[in-house]
Order: C-alpha cells, then structure tokens, then sequence
C-alpha cells in the first residue's frame, strides 16, 4: 500500500523546536539530524502520515506542508 500524504518542511524555516514531532499522532516525525546551513535540526518523516495536519497547524514557523498524493 503506497502512501497518500506526505510532509514537506522547508529546512530554511525550521528551527527545529520540535512541536511537530511531539504533536504527531502516529509518531511520523522524528527530529533528525542537523541542517547544515540553518544550524538546527530538522523533522524527518519515518512513519505514515494519515493527513491530520497538526503538525502544519502547530508549527510556529509555518515550515510545514502536508502535501495529499495523486
């Protein structure tokens, strides 16, 4: 089964407070790494996204797109 959201940040935006991987109802982001020219780290998707949006409603940087596929 393929997925049918998916998330975008824009790392430029991020600055990784984390609001989104702990808001997450199914625990699809994770804080990840560090972007190399923001300094910050920055969510990474590592489950399925189920389209909610809260992440992109409770991120204080609108660094957060949740994009519907097909």
């Amino acid at each position: 089964m393929s997925k049918v959201f998916t998330v975008e940040v824009n790392g430029l935006l991020c600055k990784g407070c984390g609001i989104c991987s702990e808001i997450c109802p199914r625990g699809a982001l994770v804080m990840d790494g560090v972007n190399s020219e923001t300094g910050y780290p920055n969510p990474k998707i590592v489950g399925e996204c189920v389209g909610c949006k809260l992440c992109m409603w409770f991120c204080p940087d609108q660094a957060i797109v949740v994009i519907k596929k097909g």
